[in-house]
């Protein structure tokens, strides 16, 4: 399972017209999955100690660190 940034949330899809319907999606927030400028921005916030490793790693990975 690949590391986590965020909590998985439940995001409901609309119809055509912009209204919510009773059809849902499971929306993960992964380090693989995150923009490359959001990713810097977490690894410079202090909120984010516990994950800094897994986001180096990815930001490594991209060549952008």
């Amino acid at each position: 399972m690949p590391v986590k940034i965020k909590p998985s949330a439940k995001s409901y899809k609309k119809d055509k017209k912009g209204k919510m319907t009773s059809k849902w999606v499971m929306v993960h927030y992964t380090v693989s999955n995150t923009s490359t400028e959001e990713l810097k921005k977490l690894y410079e916030s202090p909120s984010y100690k516990r994950k800094r490793e897994a986001i180096k790693k990815e930001l490594v990975k991209r060549n952008a660190l």
